[in-house]
């Protein structure tokens, strides 16, 4: 199948903080915060690329992004009723992978927050927790165009709604937050379908 390929460059704009679920085991006798203080790094999304660890933004997570400011634009595909192109971006668009950071992850520094000690909103007794923080970052990588009704204008509309309203990883703009906003830095677009005879 012939695809449109666009490669993106992205920039943040703020900090990106990642708060992967990890399984570390506690030690014999170790506090709650003595554990989250030993082990918050394994809250990082963490691949090997050229033989050495890197931060990555996972796939799905980045697909979910995008989809998400599809959905937050309200916009309809011209011609189509009242369709928007929030199902066009949910089914319509691949990442064959998880980008690279090339953020050695011994080197990401830490914020702690007063977080609910069973992390549901407002439940009541807080704690500190400590969450990675990455200040600045950028990303290329590759997405993929499944659907050929999704042209370079639309998909730069999305991503910038993406970087802007909707955001990646922890207390991103979508829950609330400031982090994970980011911007496009460059975007080439490969159509790679063939003609109609």
């Amino acid at each position: 199948m012939n695809v449109t390929q666009a490669t993106l460059t992205l920039a943040s704009i703020s900090p990106y903080s990642q708060s992967r679920h990890h399984d570390e085991p506690m030690l014999e006798g170790e506090s709650r915060d003595a554990y989250d203080a030993r082990t918050w790094r394994s809250k990082l999304s963490v691949a090997e690329r050229d033989g050495s660890p890197t931060v990555v933004m996972p796939a799905h997570g980045l697909h979910q992004c995008i989809a998400a400011a599809a959905k937050y634009s309200k916009r309809q595909i011209p011609g189509q009723g009242k369709a928007t192109w929030t199902a066009k971006f949910t089914a319509g668009i691949m990442l064959a992978d998880d980008p690279a950071l090339n953020i050695d992850p011994a080197t990401v520094g830490h914020v702690t927050i007063s977080a609910n000690a069973d992390g549901i909103r407002g439940s009541g007794k807080r704690v500190p927790r400590r969450f990675p923080v990455i200040p600045a970052w950028e990303a290329s990588f590759d997405i993929y165009i499944l659907d050929p009704i999704i042209t370079e204008d639309v998909f730069r509309e999305m991503v910038e709604i993406a970087g802007m309203f909707i955001g990646i990883g922890r207390f991103r703009p979508q829950n609330g937050g400031t982090n994970g906003r980011f911007k496009i830095k460059s975007l080439a677009w490969a159509d790679n379908r063939r003609l109609v005879a």
